[in-house]
């Protein structure tokens, strides 16, 4: 069988995604890959809205598409949230890769054949060993809506071009649970989330664990791949969930936005001595992210990004600032309308 076609299972988890889930709907069927090849499972994890009434009437006629309706975990349970219903769904897949989303995503209707393609680029520098690729990580942005959509749109597409150079170098970053794909062998030589356990971070810990146990990795830069997330609606909630996670798992994006974070009363500090120094340093990094908005938008076809990079060299420090200053505030991380 073309290796490009093979049969595929999509997992997606949503709780209380009433107002957004019909973008995600839309995409889905859209999608261009062969409907006897492709499997979408979507938990209905406990939504206390019209969720599941939405999940139901979608996969009415759609013989390729099944509903899980899960209740609350019970407190015995290890696993809970995400990674219980990830887990669940995990046990029902028949396809060769599992691809996971979000609720809030739009994805492309080339996604899957283009996520796959990257099984035939040879990369000439990957480590030896006899495992094939275990896991794929996509591109997702989000488009210029707003002034704060393209803040975060900038971040999210500045950490993936990042992530493809360190994928093309045999260096792991971070998975993306909103646009991956792992090898069912891989999922389940790894033992699946029943033994890697909870994680806040869940996407992380399995693209993690999947690579420490030597299956290859790529980070897929292609336009064909390219979803497009919403800015969330607690952002604050939203980034406390990923700073916690990253200290949890100790993962390498934490150091990106510590520098991040540091580099506020860096430029602050210097200023004091010399304001020239700062505004220079200042600059030498806009030029850098000038450059990295320039390939990100070459290389996926979009425009318009690069006129927010002056606003987004202040925006990036002063926010990542913010957060771990939140990250330290008491109080647990609050996500979904649950508390961890």
């Amino acid at each position: 069988m073309d290796k490009n076609h093979v049969p595929v299972s999509l997992l997606i988890s949503a709780r209380n995604e009433e107002r957004i889930i019909n973008r995600l709907l839309k995409s889905i069927d859209n999608l261009a890959y062969p409907k006897d090849l492709l499997q979408v499972l979507i938990a209905n994890d406990d939504s206390k809205d019209g969720t599941l009434g939405i999940l139901l009437d979608f996969a009415k006629n759609r013989s390729w598409i099944q509903i899980l309706d899960l209740s609350e975990s019970q407190p015995e349970e290890k696993l809970k949230g995400k990674t219980r219903a990830l887990a669940q769904m995990a046990h029902l897949a028949s396809g060769e890769y599992l691809f996971f989303t979000d609720a809030d995503v739009e994805l492309p209707s080339t996604w899957i054949t283009g996520m796959l393609a990257e099984l035939s680029n040879d990369i000439p520098n990957r480590r030896t060993n006899e495992k094939p690729v275990g896991v794929l990580v996509g591109v997702t942005g989000m488009r210029l809506t707003s002034f704060f959509a393209a803040m975060q749109a900038l971040e999210w597409f500045m950490v993936i071009t990042f992530n493809k150079d360190m994928s093309d170098k045999n260096i792991a970053t971070t998975g993306m649970g909103n646009n991956m794909a792992v090898l069912k062998e891989a999922y389940f030589a790894v033992g699946g989330y029943e033994k890697i356990g909870f994680s806040i971070l869940e996407d992380y810990t399995l693209y993690k664990k999947i690579i420490a146990a030597g299956y290859d990795f790529r980070q897929v830069y292609t336009p064909e791949v390219l979803a497009y997330t919403i800015p969330p609606d607690n952002y604050f909630e939203q980034r406390k969930r990923w700073v916690a996670g990253a200290f949890e798992d100790k993962s390498g994006p934490l150091y990106l936005g510590l520098i991040q974070a540091l580099s506020l009363p860096l430029y602050l500090l210097i200023a004091c001595f010399s304001w020239k120094i700062s505004l220079g340093i200042f600059l030498i990094v806009m030029f850098y992210y000038y450059s990295v908005a320039f390939k990100f938008e070459s290389k996926m076809g979009l425009k318009g990004y690069m006129k927010y990079i002056p606003a987004f060299s202040i925006y990036l420090p002063i926010s990542w600032f913010i957060q771990f200053v939140n990250y330290f505030l008491p109080g647990k991380v609050v996500w979904k309308g649950r508390r961890y």
